[in-house]
């Protein structure tokens, strides 16, 4: 058994937690192009359960079917890419080649397959073309553009990098021979400033993909010791290389795992692991599991190298009216493994950028939470070479993977022990409110923390968090590029309002916009409120 100091207990933790171990796991999954529905997430799947199973720890493959739905979440159909290239060419010069190999994001997740060349034509809106380079949204891109081409650039990412985007279509959405490939930011403004100095410059493309659609299913990796009661979940897809995200979440879930089972903790034997695709395998958890687990803990984009990635790690609370042991025990646990730096006098100062941070969605954390199961995330953010080619593994550091999954260890502990669990959340509340008091000060607003108390939950839950997708098909364009194009849309209409529905909780609009430090327009305000009267119909 572990002593209950939790510095002593962090380094106990730390040394059943080799380095090396997380930095293979990492290199094995970034050899996969492992997007959701393809068989290179299941090929990497299959080879982690090996790992799993080769250290002693229990592991099952579940399999969910393409073009299945639960709650707002759609699974899409199997996709492969096989081969894809686009070169570009002025004046019968190649200026640009970019081929899948070299780029495995080039071509968009589940973009169809075809080949052709054409005159490349600039697309702010609405147009059509040969080939066409638009910043619009990819699957918007997909629906309204006519044309056989179209080049997808991104100026939120890297500009070097070739951006990863997804199509994740559904069977019945295919058009074959319509072909979504992406390309660096860089690229798309030289061609463009061509264009702009000499609009009848003829810049011809020719592109050629191969894919095949398959129905092979989407992989959970589940590896569980008796009666879960807290999870820790990391999502295992994206494409190669994907190394921050989420080869970094799932190594150092499986660093986790790995040491749970050297150490030999009681408190311990009720964590659960889980490796799922991104929401369309976590909306499924319940029914694998048989039901739900008292504590979720989700890792997604952790231990880099801060220095290359740019990012700091948080520790991402729930909602403000859903107050959380989870995230409780997650900083206090993060204070234990990452404050070893000592200051002139001594005291023990943070090794990394960490912080707490208010809600935020777009993990598997929205599903549980949605659920009204007590979940809190480590996450990085930014991160400098997010959803591109050159996500690798050199941004990566192994002893900080290996600190996430003691991290993750430790706040398991502090969990199964009512006493270090009850002083933990009442040392966060405070500080949580010392915070939101800094906060205010800082930014001049006013925010009051609700008193602590636990809500009884409703007999209904959501069945998912409300996806894009969704809003985009129901409410249509317009009202799809607001959400994307709003800060903190995005949280507020697909989890904490429906949420704040289910819980009863009033004037909701308000109490996120205070507890998110948001500053909306009043128009900007109105039209947030306008999307949400329509989403609400859909939750009857």
């Amino acid at each position: 058994m572990l002593n209950t100091n939790l510095r002593d207990t962090a380094i106990r933790i730390l040394k059943e937690t080799p380095r090396t171990l997380g930095r293979d796991v990492v290199n094995v999954l970034a050899r996969y192009n492992r997007i959701t529905g393809s068989s290179g997430l299941l090929e990497a799947v299959s080879e982690l359960k090996n790992i799993l199973e080769n250290a002693g720890l229990p592991a099952r493959v579940h399999v969910v079917e393409n073009n299945s739905r639960k709650g707002f979440i759609e699974t899409p159909a199997g996709w492969d890419p096989v081969s894809a290239e686009v070169m570009i060419k002025i004046g019968g010069k190649i200026v640009e080649r970019l081929d899948l190999a070299e780029h495995p994001t080039l071509l968009s997740a589940h973009s169809p397959g075809g080949e052709g060349c054409g005159r490349l034509t600039v697309c702010e809106k609405e147009c059509s073309g040969e080939a066409v380079l638009t910043s619009l949204n990819p699957y918007d891109a997909y629906k309204v553009i006519d044309a056989r081409l179209i080049l997808h650039y991104d100026k939120n990412r890297f500009h070097e990098a070739v951006p990863y985007t997804g199509l994740f279509l559904q069977e019945q959405e295919v058009k074959h021979g319509k072909v979504v490939m992406n390309i660096p930011y860089r690229l798309a403004t030289e061609l463009m400033s061509r264009l702009l100095v000499k609009p009848d410059l003829e810049i011809e493309v020719c592109w050629k993909a191969e894919v095949r659609y398959h129905s092979k299913g989407l992989p959970i990796l589940v590896s569980c010791g008796d009666e879960p009661s807290a999870l820790v979940v990391s999502h295992v897809c994206h494409p190669k290389p994907g190394a921050h995200d989420n080869a970094s979440g799932s190594a150092a879930n499986y660093l986790a795992a790995f040491a749970r089972n050297i150490i030999g903790d009681a408190r311990l034997r009720s964590l659960c692991h889980v490796w799922v695709p991104e929401y369309t395998g976590s909306v499924f958890l319940e029914e694998i599991l048989g039901g739900l687990p008292e504590y979720v803990i989700n890792l997604d984009m952790v231990g880099s190298k801060q220095s290359a990635t740019g990012s700091v790690l948080s520790v991402v609370n729930p909602p403000l009216f859903m107050p959380s042991e989870a995230s409780a025990a997650l900083y206090i646990s993060a204070k234990s493994v990452l404050d070893t730096v000592e200051s002139f006098e001594g005291v023990a100062q943070p090794s990394v950028r960490y912080d707490v941070t208010p809600y935020s969605a777009g993990s598997d954390h929205d599903v549980f939470i949605a659920w009204g199961v007590d979940s809190g995330m480590l996450n990085e953010w930014p991160s400098r070479f997010y959803h591109t080619d050159m996500d690798s593994p050199d941004t990566i550091s192994p002893s900080q993977v290996a600190n996430i999954a003691t991290i993750t260890l430790l706040s398991a502990i502090i969990l199964g022990d009512k006493g270090l669990k009850d002083k933990a959340t009442a040392v966060y509340r405070a500080y949580l409110k010392s915070w939101y008091q800094t906060k205010s000060l800082i930014y001049g607003r006013e925010l009051t923390l609700p008193e602590y108390r636990k809500i009884e939950k409703p007999a209904l839950k959501l069945a998912s968090p409300i996806s894009t997708r969704f809003i985009y098909k129901k409410l249509g364009r317009e009202a799809f590029y607001k959400v994307r194009g709003l800060k903190g849309a995005y949280t507020y209409l697909t989890v904490y309002a429906p949420l704040s529905e289910v819980y009863g909780i009033s004037d909701h609009l308000s109490k996120f916009i205070s507890e998110e430090f948001i500053e909306w327009s009043r128009e900007e305000i109105e039209v947030v409120s306008k999307i949400w009267e329509g989403l609400k119909t859909y939750l009857r």
